[in-house]
């Protein structure tokens, strides 16, 4: 039986304040009744609970879950027995969430699948691709979603290291991030999946190139390494930009640099739009060291983001997000860290090391090696370069409990 590394819990503190006497008390000696005091937070905890230890001839790059089955890429820079990253995963999920290799689709001519997502209303499968020959942007449909059938796709060279939707007004858009040496955000309209189109080309300057694009409410956030976060207006009015007229509104270099990943964070509870993380992506080597923080941009003000937090986990570094926003918490994969679940909520400044809930390597010590992290069904999903795709259970508590 594996054993699984966990780490301790780190709760952050809570302060039980007094409430002021009720409005209309006519009690002249503060005796009346007074608000309660604030719930504690919940604590939430990782488990494993199903998959691991299920890709073993190559590494695993991004994933996706959509209904009853998951996607996930394979990665190949530097080939894990000699074989490319060349494969796309298809997982059926059981009634638990439990993930099962059901079939793989290989393309050759590539080297890398780097990113991959499922269109919002489950139509549609995209990855991109790295390498020599095939390298570019995929689209499969999933009208059967046990069986992708290809759509179309853009050769770009020498390769899209991300690609992510976006639905812009009556369209949907894939902002994608071509590779060094000419770096640009590349859009496509993707609106007919069967006939890709270039939208424009913006481009970056050339340091080391963009390393993901994250879309929301009509503004693109691309990160572009030691260039910094930039947003662009790709539709949402700010400043009159459009998909085929991106406008810059703004943009921030982090503390550190190497700016690799983010998610604007809008938070249903205070209703706010306040922060935007931001993913460090330093030095490492797979399946032994990395390095990198968590850096919080405070963009209430759009066209002057700035640095309020950092949050790091000592000898690991950061890649990809998932945001639980109806809970305050953000996942992290952290690579050889495993994934970490950091408390997001309310005003954020300074080091966040107090605010950790929770650490979990799910490959156990010198197997694990995260990429990526989305929540799903209920089930929190985790592609790990050396050990596979694993399913994580959250496991939440109120204190005391």
């Amino acid at each position: 039986m594996r054993s699984f590394r966990r780490l301790p819990l780190a709760i952050t503190a809570v302060a039980l304040l007094l409430g002021a006497p009720a409005c209309g008390s006519e009690d002249d000696d503060g005796g009346g009744p007074v608000d309660p005091p604030p719930p504690p937070p919940p604590v939430q905890s990782l488990a494993v609970a199903g998959g691991g230890d299920n890709v073993a001839e190559r590494f695993t790059s991004d994933l996706w879950v959509h209904g009853s089955y998951a996607y996930s890429g394979t990665w190949g820079s530097f080939p894990r027995d000699d074989t490319p990253g060349n494969a796309l995963k298809i997982w059926a999920l059981d009634g638990a969430g439990a993930p099962t290799l059901a079939d793989s689709i290989i393309v050759p001519g590539i080297s890398t699948m780097s990113d991959v997502e499922v269109s919002a209303d489950g139509a549609v499968l995209m990855f991109s691709a790295e390498g020599v020959e095939k390298a570019g942007l995929y689209l499969y449909s999933l009208d059967d979603p046990a069986n992708p059938t290809f759509l179309d796709s853009a050769l770009v060279g020498p390769g899209l290291h991300t690609a992510t939707f976006g639905e812009i007004g009556s369209g949907r858009y894939a902002f994608t991030a071509k590779n060094a040496p000419d770096p640009a955000l590349l859009i496509f309209d993707v609106t007919d999946p069967a006939d890709i189109s270039l939208a424009t080309t913006v481009p970056i300057p050339a340091d080391y190139g963009i390393h993901d694009t994250y879309v929301r409410e009509g503004l693109a956030f691309v990160f572009a390494w030691n260039t910094g976060v930039i947003i662009y207006d790709v539709g949402n009015g700010i400043r009159g930009g459009s998909v085929s007229a991106p406008v810059e509104v703004g943009r921030a270099v982090t503390e550190g640099g190497a700016t690799h990943n983010g998610w604007w964070f809008h938070n249903p509870v205070t209703e706010e739009k306040r922060y935007l993380f931001v993913g460090e992506e330093g030095p490492g080597t797979v399946g032994a060291t990395a390095s990198g923080d968590i850096h919080v941009l405070d963009v209430s003000d759009l066209a002057a983001p700035r640095e309020v937090a950092t949050f790091s986990v000592p000898g690991a570094g950061a890649h990809n997000f998932w945001m639980d926003e109806s809970r305050e918490v953000l996942y992290a994969a952290y690579y050889n860290g495993g994934v970490v679940a950091l408390d997001v909520s309310g005003t954020l400044s300074g080091d966040l090391s107090d605010r950790l809930i929770d650490r979990l390597e799910p490959g156990g010590d010198g197997d694990t090696y995260t990429w990526s992290v989305m929540l799903a069904n209920g089930s929190l999903y985790a592609s790990d370069m050396i050990s596979g795709l694993w399913q994580l259970e959250v496991e939440t508590t109120t204190a005391g409990e």
